[in-house]
């Protein structure tokens, strides 16, 4: 009976987390197009501004487990030198939301060099609601969505994020995390186009 009762559990966890895996954009729509270049192999990453007919998530995170481990201090560290407003959210620990399946196959290569990309560059970005922001390289996007006030972020943190994010979830998966600073709350997507 108890074997019973925590296998239902379980199997009610892990719909759960499924459910919660990734934001759906609805009637995306492409508002601003620019390039960052990769270090080393010179490979174009597309940058996309880009915002929904559906509201991006808001309320309680999911989960208060970090994505992979070690993240939370390193990034705590970088914060307060690359900040450069007061609603920046560089150092805050993205927690691991779930995986769930590809609607497009991902290959791997694209989503670590992506991360690796994104950890390279010591610069942020800031987004303005409603917008999201997403970086594609070829098979792999990751996005940043969800403030609901401009929001500073690092890229380095993102890259950070990203690579967790592939780490845990793989290529035949997407996935997401999610993490807040006072009212500001942001997800971090790993999907496939």
């Amino acid at each position: 009976m108890f074997a019973t009762k925590v296998g239902i559990l379980i199997v009610a966890l892990k719909s759960l987390i499924v459910a919660q895996a990734a934001f759906v954009c609805n009637d995306r729509h492409v508002l601003e197009t620019t390039q960052l270049t990769t270090p080393g192999s010179g490979r174009a990453v597309t940058v996309e501004k880009f915002n929904c007919s559906n509201s991006f998530p808001t309320g309680e995170l999911a989960s208060d487990i970090p994505a992979g481990t070690g993240t939370a201090t390193q990034v705590s560290e970088r914060a307060a030198s690359q900040c450069t407003t007061s609603t920046c959210v560089c150092g805050v620990p993205c927690f691991f939301q779930g995986c769930g399946p590809v609607s497009e196959p991902i290959h791997g290569s694209d989503c670590t060099e992506l991360g690796d990309t994104l950890m390279s560059n010591p610069g942020t970005f800031t987004i303005t609601p409603p917008v999201g922001v997403a970086f594609i390289l070829e098979t792999c996007t990751y996005s940043f969505l969800g403030p609901s006030i401009p929001t500073e972020y690092c890229f380095d943190d993102m890259g950070a994020a990203a690579l967790e994010l592939f780490a845990v979830c793989g290529p035949t998966q997407q996935g997401s995390c999610g993490g807040s600073s006072g009212s500001t709350e942001f997800f971090i997507n790993q999907i496939s186009l």
